[in-house]
């Protein structure tokens, strides 16, 4: 049994700063530190957006490893690797059928119309055109950057495939080790509406364009993190299992190399098969190459493991870090050291420097953004399938205990996700904490379903959105209003995304929702039914246990329509147009349904989002409305009658 973890602060001796919406959302955003070849520093870029210009400023920066001082640099060249040939620089773009970078400038067509005789035609907040993501890359003479050796090309050409991975493409599907190339494409073969599986490829620059065997074509899901060992002789990477599951387990796989650098789909070896975690990303020791690192979710917080591929156990182990590791990068190919770029519920992203020798951390580079640590706590509870859960405490600045405070009881979506010890420009339980007169006290709580805490407690929400997950919500909130003395219970509010919307839908239909003053759903799904509007219907085919047409009882099970008599109370809801994860019909249903019924609501819709709000003055819009709406309504202490 996990220990009971109860964090009370002592009343607040000097008045602090409630830390805003408008502060969050000016404050810098720092990317993760890249440190050069020498170890001396690190790179990073700074963008800070100012509501006065309405304008974003980036910057690109230069922090000294050996002082923590930092200075402002020129913009340099991205995704930049050097071969003993020269300077190969690779990027990711978007092609045209001939295989040619797309101008921004190219001409549009006479009409409008897309046509389309296979399902998956569009994704996230685009739709689909017979132009796809590919590799480029050229070859410059190392001592003379402006002497290009090999021209401009798309090493991806003709292949029928397509990478980095759309809707997040990142460097993390490529890697490079001298003229050798590896991707991660999605499977061509399979229709990646129903599909989750992708292929690792490799190529060779200076023989063909034509490439191996994919390493792993063997009926597997979703493949991630492709990265050489530094000599070059194998591949790691990150394989699920379960195709059509994308929150199954990642397993490290290493594929052995031929002499040739070509590799078939047979040499390869599975590690960690008995570690229950699921790492996100994996990287190999520059010193050897039978040791890896990896980083991935392990009980709320994102750590960092080390695996020695020589351990008959093949269980990693976790290193002593601080809050969240974003990102890990070996200082120099010498060097004991990693720097590390982290972040916390309570502070932004903030660089250490990691000792291996001594198994701990120096600050190197602190926050640009933080408030107060004692702001945050945790606490554990027994849950519904009689295990224990895990969930987060957040306090206002100004925190008195002797105090009662209303309380927002935030839900995050995924459903296979978790709220983590990580800083969130989104949804950030410090802004809620601080809004209002007094503030708010903030839960968060990671219920079945929600990762790092083992696959078996991930899983289990399959079939069961509107069970185990609500029971355990029930619980704890039950937990932290009788354990918390200064939550005010007459004046909660719920709030949640995606699933969480999904959830507060829930919660407007059951008795649970009139013990709530106000709710707030974002982008969440109003039927279950709809969710075969969806773009990536494998997601509902896995968690409802078929297609519609397969298993119709399955999407009727938890749909929060069948319970839409019974809303009663206030609810804010939140949809915008680009989002195709949950179309804004959702939205438009769940509306007009308050609406009808006469419970006060309303609805925000932005035309220029997806199913996040990104846009700093459209979040700035978003913070404000929500806020006031749950003010006004955690202030009223009149019940809320149940609708029969």
């Amino acid at each position: 049994m996990k220990p009971f973890i109860l964090c009370v602060i002592s009343t607040v001796a000097a008045v602090v700063s409630a830390f805003s919406y408008d502060d969050l959302l000016t404050a810098p955003r720092r990317s993760a530190g890249l440190p050069n070849k020498d170890g001396t520093s690190a790179a990073f870029t700074e963008s800070t957006y100012s509501f006065t210009s309405h304008s974003w400023n980036a910057t690109l920066k230069l922090v000294s490893i050996e002082t923590g001082d930092t200075k402002e640099v020129m913009a340099d060249a991205e995704n930049t690797r050097v071969t003993p040939t020269g300077v190969r620089v690779v990027v990711s773009g978007w092609a045209t059928p001939s295989g040619s970078l797309l101008s921004p400038d190219a001409p549009a067509k006479p009409d409008s119309g897309l046509l389309y005789d296979t399902i998956f035609v569009r994704h996230w907040d685009y739709w689909l055109t017979e132009n796809r993501k590919s590799v480029f890359g050229l070859l410059l003479a190392e001592k003379d950057l402006s002497s290009i050796k090999e021209p401009f090309t798309n090493y991806l050409k003709g292949l029928g495939i397509e990478s980095p991975i759309m809707p997040f493409p990142s460097t993390s599907d490529f890697d490079l080790h001298d003229d050798i190339l590896v991707v991660n494409a999605k499977a061509p073969d399979l229709n990646p509406a129903n599909n989750t599986a992708t292929y690792f490829y490799v190529l060779n620059y200076t023989s063909s364009n034509t490439p191996d065997l994919p390493l792993n074509k063997a009926g597997y899901g979703a493949c991630s993190s492709p990265v050489f060992a530094p000599n070059g002789k194998k591949i790691a990477g990150l394989v699920q299992l379960e195709n059509g599951y994308e929150s199954d387990q990642n397993i490290v796989f290493v594929y052995e190399l031929a002499a040739d650098g070509t590799a078939t789909s047979t040499n390869n070896v599975t590690y960690g098969k008995t570690f229950d975690r699921s790492p996100s990303s994996v990287f190999w020791s520059p010193h050897e190459d039978n040791i890896l690192y990896l980083t991935g979710e392990d009980i709320g917080r994102e750590v960092l493991w080390t695996l020695d591929l020589k351990d008959p156990s093949g269980i990693p182990v976790v290193l002593n870090t601080t809050h969240s590791v974003e990102s890990a990068e070996f200082i120099e190919s010498s060097s004991a050291k990693l720097l590390l770029s982290n972040s916390g519920i309570d502070k932004s992203t903030y660089f250490e420097i990691f000792d291996m020798k001594t198994n701990s951390t120096t600050l190197l580079l602190d926050a640009s953004a933080s408030v107060n640590e004692s702001q945050v706590g945790e606490f554990w509870f027994r849950g519904s399938r009689d295990v224990q859960v895990h969930g987060f405490i957040i306090y206002p600045s100004n925190f008195d205990p002797s105090k009662k405070y209303p309380l927002a009881f935030l839900i995050h979506g995924g459903p296979q996700s978790a709220w983590t010890d990580a800083w969130s420009t989104r949804w950030n339980p410090i802004v809620w904490a601080d809004n209002g007169n007094d503030g708010y006290i903030v839960v968060t709580i990671n219920p079945t379903g929600s990762t790092s805490y083992g696959k078996d407690f991930t899983d289990k929400i399959q079939n069961a959105w509107g069970s185990y997950p609500y029971i355990d919500l029930v619980l704890g909130l039950q937990y932290v209003t009788k354990t918390y003395s200064f939550i005010d219970t007459e004046r909660m509010i719920a709030a949640g995304a995606s699933y969480g919307g999904y959830m507060v839908n829930w919660i407007q239909g059951s008795a649970l929702g009139r013990i709530f003053k106000a709710l707030v759903t974002h982008d969440g799904v109003f039927s279950t039914l709809n969710q075969y509007a969806s773009e990536e219907l494998y997601f509902p085919i896995h968690d409802f246990g078929g297609s519609f047409l397969q298993n119709t009882r399955g999407y009727y099970k938890f749909n929060p329509m069948n319970r839409m008599y019974h809303w009663a109370t206030p609810h804010f809801i939140v949809h915008n147009a680009k989002d195709y994860r949950l179309p804004e019909s959702e939205g438009l249903l769940a509306f007009n349904v308050l609406q009808e019924l006469g419970v006060p609501s309303k609805l925000l819709h932005f035309p220029d989002e997806n199913h996040w709000v990104l846009k700093p003055e459209n979040s700035r819009r978003w913070h404000k409305e929500i806020f006031e709406f749950i003010n006004h309504w955690s202030a009223i202490l009149a019940v809320i009658p149940v609708v029969s």
